[in-house]
């Protein structure tokens, strides 16, 4: 017997909000082995970006290469590259360890909750051209999926499934566009998929700040997509759809964002910083209360 396996390939963020940290807290909360690789080393804290420095592709291929030649993968999550040279090492690693990464999740990191910048032009441009068509799931949020397709953001629900179909069409079987930008009463993500297109509604969390909200969720769908496959058939599990239906993925996104939701809302009481300006952080910790 094992473990659900996810490998995470994304930055390190130093106060555990996002990144490859909160990845791994993630999957942990929901039940799954996390191994990672790192892509970047990012300073940051509560109040921002203070800097970044680059992996050489090299080195990040390194990582990803002894993990798929050793651990049984489930699942593997994609971050924040920030080059394009990591972006083409990460690619040709997927393209050569395909069969061994299990479900292939992208989350196309490319600007900070502070609008730092976290990946060049360049690297952009070879995420899209040389990753996204690889991939099972993409996952932008609204400015990532309009900067990928060189387009302005969208400023409807309307322009949000337009843009996510165009994303598909470069190649991933599905793609999820968060919809935390758009003037709604409610958060409304966007999901295209093989059985169709599906709207998802959450409530918003009002006067909240938070970091690593994306990649929490992206995280937390991976590990479940990781739990589908280790237990060999869709439907194993209660809590995701039922054997022989095609609905898993919608039922997967939707407990993914619950967890999301539920690490928002738990983390309110929190104070992890010196200064009360600053992003707040999220309770990962919600599955180990036992309370």
């Amino acid at each position: 017997m094992r473990p659900p396996l996810v490998l995470t390939i994304a930055a390190s963020d130093s106060d555990g909000a996002s990144g490859l940290q909160s990845d791994l807290k993630t999957f942990t909360a929901l039940g799954a082995y996390g191994a990672s690789a790192a892509t970047m080393i990012c300073a940051v804290n509560t109040q921002g970006l203070r800097g970044i420095h680059y992996l050489p592709g090299d080195v990040v291929r390194g990582q990803i290469d002894a993990v798929a030649t050793d651990l049984l993968l489930d699942a593997t999550k994609i971050g924040a590259l920030g080059s394009a040279a990591v972006v083409e090492a990460v690619a040709a690693a997927v393209r050569e360890h395909r069969d061994r990464l299990g479900r292939l999740l992208l989350d196309p990191v490319m600007v900070g909750s502070d609008g730092s910048a976290l990946i060049s032009a360049e690297g952009a441009r070879a995420l899209r051209d040389s990753l996204v068509p690889l991939v099972d799931l993409l996952t932008p949020n609204m400015a990532e999926a309009a900067q990928l397709l060189g387009r302005p953001i969208a400023t409807s629900l309307d322009e949000m499934r337009e843009q996510a179909l165009a994303l598909q069409a470069l190649g991933p079987q599905a793609v999820l566009v968060t919809g935390g930008r758009l003037e709604h009463d409610d958060a409304v993500d966007v999901l295209v998929h093989p059985g169709g297109t599906d709207l998802l509604r959450a409530d918003r969390v009002p006067g909240r700040r938070v970091r690593g909200a994306g990649s929490t969720l992206s995280a937390a769908i991976a590990a479940q997509l990781a739990r589908i496959e280790e237990y060999d058939r869709a439907g194993e599990l209660e809590e995701i759809g039922e054997a022989g239906t095609d609905d898993d993925l919608v039922t997967i996104v939707a407990s993914a964002r619950e967890f999301l939701a539920s690490a928002i809302e738990n983390a309110g009481d929190w104070s992890i910083s010196r200064s009360d300006s600053g992003y707040s952080t999220l309770n990962h910790l919600i599955t180990l209360d036992k309370d």
